[in-house]
């Protein structure tokens, strides 16, 4: 008869209580791996777009660099949001301002190309560091000396989260 009730209890099963107390931890461990999945989620998101704001400032950065260092000279002076580079060969290169893109234009007269994209999620707008809101800094004839203050910041999104150039360019034709 002992071995009866023994078997009888084991075969109870769960109660309420203990259904309820596991449905509470349920609810309570995936509300807490949501928020970490969101946050993570979020996290990447952010990563992502000061990459690309990284990103377009470096390519802007080096082209203006690269075709300073070969340049013959420029044609502008003191503060301005236009850099005209001339090459050795007479031709010359502008990069300009443009609302909130850089532009280039090359010397074909063709329309101005943006340098820097506005549109889609990892977009930037450009602005300007120096007094007066320019960008380029021109100082000295021999040697004429290149100052860059461009500051790019993402579309949409956090307005902290920017990359700037901050450069001075020597051009060496004019040493």
């Amino acid at each position: 008869m002992k071995k009866e009730r023994l078997f009888e209890k084991e075969n109870k099963g769960f109660t309420l209580v203990e259904l309820l107390v596991v449905i509470a931890l349920l609810g309570i461990s995936i509300g807490v791996t949501n928020d970490i999945l969101v946050s993570l989620v979020r996290s990447y998101n952010k990563t992502q777009i000061k990459n690309e704001v990284e990103q377009q400032a470096n390519f802007v950065g080096l082209k203006i660099e690269r075709e300073l260092r070969s340049a013959a000279g420029t044609t502008s002076s003191g503060y301005t949001n236009n850099l005209v580079i001339s090459n050795e060969a007479g031709g010359s290169v502008t990069y300009k301002l443009n609302g909130n893109k850089l532009q280039v234009e090359n010397p074909t007269g063709s329309t101005a190309v943006d340098l820097t994209s506005s549109t889609g999620i990892s977009g930037v707008t450009v602005s300007c560091g120096f007094s007066g809101n320019t960008c380029f800094w021109i100082v000295g004839t021999s040697p004429q000396t290149v100052k860059m203050h461009i500051k790019f910041q993402p579309v949409s999104g956090n307005s902290s989260e920017y990359s700037e150039i901050i450069n001075a360019v020597t051009i060496r034709a004019t040493q």
